[in-house]
């Protein structure tokens, strides 16, 4: 069985305040680089890792996303659809801690591909989660207060 990429943060700030980083339109592009965000269960956004295309709202070859999940202020899952590749998932869950809130990622559905595609996109997937997005949501939600 393949394992899922599982990136975990702890950011110095109310859930409250760390979800809103994670919802709202204007915070999302500041730390996922989404195009037409908003927080709506079955609503598809897009993200454009292409800045010159994200700046000019440019969605080809984006990556689709649909939200399945949004119960506030606790969980936001979406649907991960690589251009011509079977949909994966991404899950993010906020829960308390003292001083902030303990932010876990887990993307998943890696099993539907072969090992050696397998590997190298849950290598990408992880190293992108943990040393951009999340280092960048943690930097939004802190500044957000």
């Amino acid at each position: 069985m393949v394992e899922d990429v599982l990136s975990i943060i702890e950011i110095a700030a109310a859930r409250e305040q760390v979800w809103r980083a994670l919802t709202r339109p204007e915070q999302v592009v500041q730390w996922m680089g989404c195009l037409q965000f908003q927080p709506l269960a079955g609503h598809v956004f897009y993200l454009q890792p292409d800045k010159a295309r994200r700046l000019a709202g440019d969605i080809t070859d984006a990556i689709a996303c649909r939200i399945e999940v949004l119960d506030q202020p606790r969980r936001l899952s979406f649907s991960w659809g690589f251009p011509d590749i079977p949909d994966t998932s991404v899950d993010i869950r906020l829960r308390r801690i003292p001083g902030g809130t303990h932010v876990r990622l887990t993307h998943s559905g890696w099993n539907q591909f072969e090992d050696r595609e397998s590997e190298m996109m849950r290598g990408g997937m992880g190293r992108a989660w943990h040393t951009v997005a999340l280092p960048a949501l943690k930097v939004v939600a802190e500044g957000s207060g």
